[in-house]
């Protein structure tokens, strides 16, 4: 090895989660540089296993503290109104609060393998500190509204132009980014959805919606602008530029359009399913060439393994074909890097040295790799090492870069921001 390359090995070292390399050691510096066998395999052990970093490509960390009111049983209106939007009013007036609370979110995150994720909120320059204090990587915009808390378009449109000028002149695109935001159809009329598109284009930069979460969406679309789902997404020219949309659990109709502009796609299945959304035509998307990937919204854990979990039971239902626990390892891996343009998603040489060490509870026979990637999906591991562009930042349940003291200082002040949220 030359001089600043480290090496990990482990039983096995999954390439992508349909690739693997037994008995192998992963050599890098800030990008991968080999893997390879081990030259002692009796030095590895039997439970270590390392797969490429996670990512969830749909996330709201300021909701991280009301994260358990998805399972009050609301559908998704009734849950906004009821909490979604009082809590964000309150992060509005307390701007700080929105640093402690993705803290905390990002800690959860790295504890289950995420080492990339994207977010749609307010006070995002507090959730670039945080990111920026962990050295986890992100994708960052914010929530661009005509309605709802935020009934000046005008002013969330600058936000979010801010926050991708600033993201842009810190120069570290190998570790965060920014994309415009523009939140959906019933709270930003076509003509300002156009407008947020036609300025992320310009910018350079990609899109970050909701689309397509309930019914009522396109209802809105066809009530008051005359337009199916469809004609909306070619009035405002999604596509035009590099654009992640989440949720399209009622796109039926649309996954032509879907896959001829490469628009690709966000699922959290928990979140849809705890909010009565109903269920994404996920195989059918993919049948077509739909890039799609996995996300955590806001869901009772900000584990995407729970969701990878949860999507293998929720699309093998009426016949439909199942998919396996490799594919839903792929969509938190490869289908999330590549969704965000942060690389290919698999350790491969000359991709970012994004790393996971997990320490499997049960040592499973020989021969049984797709258990292996089963039990990863399914809970049978534990996050021991989180290596992100080369560099350790998590390590037995804590973050490198914030000491213990720290991270309960920031969660001391959660509790106590919530406190004074709940006697508002």
């Amino acid at each position: 090895m030359s001089k600043g390359t480290q090496a990990i090995c482990g039983k096995y070292v999954f390439v992508n989660p349909y690739t693997y390399v037994k008995d192998a050691c992963v050599e890098f510096d800030t990008k991968i540089r080999d893997v390879k066998p081990c030259e002692n395999p009796h030095a590895v052990g039997d439970s270590l296993v390392i797969t490429h970093g996670l990512t969830s490509t749909h996330t709201h960390l300021g909701l991280y503290p009301i994260r358990t009111t998805l399972g009050y049983g609301l559908g998704l209106d009734d849950w906004v109104n009821t909490f979604a939007w009082p809590w964000e009013k309150f992060l509005l007036s307390n701007p700080e609060a929105s640093y402690v609370t993705a803290l905390a979110a990002i800690a959860e995150m790295l504890s289950s393998g995420i080492t990339l994720f994207a977010d749609m909120h307010f006070n995002e320059e507090y959730v670039l500190d945080a990111v920026l204090k962990v050295g986890i990587k992100a994708d960052l915009s914010v929530a661009v509204m005509g309605g709802g808390i935020s009934q000046d378009f005008s002013e969330s449109l600058e936000a979010n132009k801010e926050l991708v000028n600033r993201i842009k002149r810190l120069g570290l695109p190998e570790l965060v980014r920014a994309r415009f935001g523009p939140c959906t159809p019933r709270l930003l009329s076509p003509p300002e959805f156009a407008e947020v598109v036609s300025v992320a284009r310009k910018e350079g930069v990609g899109i970050h919606a909701h689309l397509a979460e309930v019914p009522e969406d396109e209802e809105y679309l066809r009530r008051e602008w005359g337009l199916s789902l469809k004609e909306f997404i070619e009035y405002v020219d999604l596509g035009s530029t590099d654009t992640l949309v989440a949720h399209g659990v009622w796109v039926q109709n649309a996954i032509d359009v879907l896959a001829e502009r490469g628009i690709k796609v966000s699922h959290p299945p928990r979140s849809n399913t705890l909010l009565r959304d109903g269920v994404a035509p996920i195989t059918a998307l993919i049948d077509a060439g739909v890039s799609v990937s996995l996300g955590i919204d806001v869901a009772p854990t900000y584990s995407v393994m729970d969701d990878a979990a949860f999507a293998i039971g929720l699309h093998y239902h009426g016949g439909s074909r199942a998919l396996s626990a490799e594919d839903v390892l792929w969509m938190a891996s490869v289908a999330g890097y590549r969704a965000l343009g942060f690389g290919t998603g698999e350790l491969v040489r000359g991709e970012p040295a994004d790393l996971v060490v997990w320490e499997l509870s049960n040592v499973l026979p020989e021969g049984k790799v797709s258990h292996i990637v089963t039990d990863l999906v399914m809970g049978g591991a534990r996050v021991h090492r989180v290596i992100i562009n080369g560099h350790e930042v998590y390590r037995d349940g804590s973050l490198t870069g914030v000491s213990k003291s720290e991270l309960r200082s920031c969660k001391d002040k959660l509790a106590s921001y919530l406190e004074a949220f709940l006697a508002s």
